[in-house]
């Protein structure tokens, strides 16, 4: 039992962490990192539509945050943590 307990914390201790805010100037603000406390610098960030069109690419700060003026309509916010740890956020969920 204990054996598996520590498989599977070791399966999810490098899950990828994304959160969007909506900051004081209307400017969205997103984090990025992982569960086990890496640093995601340097990732890339896509702003896509709701047909998965790349409106916007960027890449996560040395403070692991990218801010950028959101597109007018419903978009995806998705953090591409590398070694399939993607992370997505829609429009509809990032809030002030």
């Amino acid at each position: 039992m204990a054996g598996a307990l520590l498989f599977c914390q070791a399966a999810f201790a490098h899950a990828p962490v994304l959160d969007c805010y909506i900051e004081h100037d209307d400017l969205v603000k997103c984090e990025a990192g992982y569960t086990d406390g890496s640093s995601a610098a340097g990732r890339k960030i896509h702003v896509q539509d709701t047909s998965n069109k790349l409106l916007l690419e960027g890449s996560l700060g040395q403070d692991n945050t990218f801010t950028f003026q959101p597109p007018a309509g419903n978009y995806s916010v998705v953090f591409l943590g590398g070694d399939n740890h993607d992370a997505t956020i829609q429009s509809s969920d990032i809030s002030r």
